[in-house]
């Protein structure tokens, strides 16, 4: 409790001389992290709200923690006595532009997209996509009649629903089913090669 009253009572710039001393003993390095513990509890509040307001909070914990080892860093050399939480925050302002101009991994999007090519699965998928894009591109080529018959059937309709719906005989609907699957067949194994 003594500690803590000393620490209150103690300005920033006796705490940062505290520091700055740290390598002299054994003693001199456990007064100094008391002193750190001392500012750390005084001013981060203060900058994680500065922080909050300034960078996306799954980076907020992380950049705190990057100020404060930056802190306890520079501190010996780099503070000049003054005012503290201005020094403090000029070294978290240059940490969020540091932040702002690290590259940053790109979204990959879908991750079902994402081709191996060193799997067979990833072959058979990839074969599997090039082939329904190239049924697609076929069944566009068909007469909207045989387009639309072939639709209905590989979506599972009857043919009696399909002949109710394009005015067509049950044995015509069967013929040019088979005529639209033929034409298919040539035009989709034409676009594979």
């Amino acid at each position: 409790m003594a500690a803590i009253v000393n620490e209150t009572a103690r300005s920033d710039e006796e705490l940062a001389a505290e520091i700055a001393r740290r390598d002299a003993s054994e003693r001199a390095f456990r007064a100094a992290r008391d002193a750190f513990e001392g500012l750390y509890r005084r001013h981060a509040p203060l900058l994680l709200a500065f922080l909050s307001s300034r960078v996306h909070a799954s980076d907020r914990d992380d950049l705190h923690q990057d100020i404060w080892q930056r802190v306890w860093a520079s501190l010996p050399v780099q503070f000049q006595g003054g005012n503290f939480r201005a020094w403090l925050h000029q070294i978290a302002r240059n940490a969020i532009i540091d932040l702002g101009r690290k590259k940053r991994p790109a979204h990959l999007g879908d991750l079902r997209t994402l081709v191996d090519g060193r799997s067979d699965q990833a072959r058979s998928l990839g074969l599997e996509q090039e082939r329904k894009d190239a049924l697609e591109r076929c069944l566009k080529a068909l007469k909207s009649e045989l387009a639309a018959l072939v639709r209905a059937r590989l979506g599972g309709d009857s043919y009696t629903d399909i002949c109710g719906r394009l005015d067509l005989r049950p044995e015509q609907a069967h013929k040019l089913f088979h005529q639209a699957k033929a034409q298919l067949k040539s035009c989709v194994e034409g676009a594979l090669g």
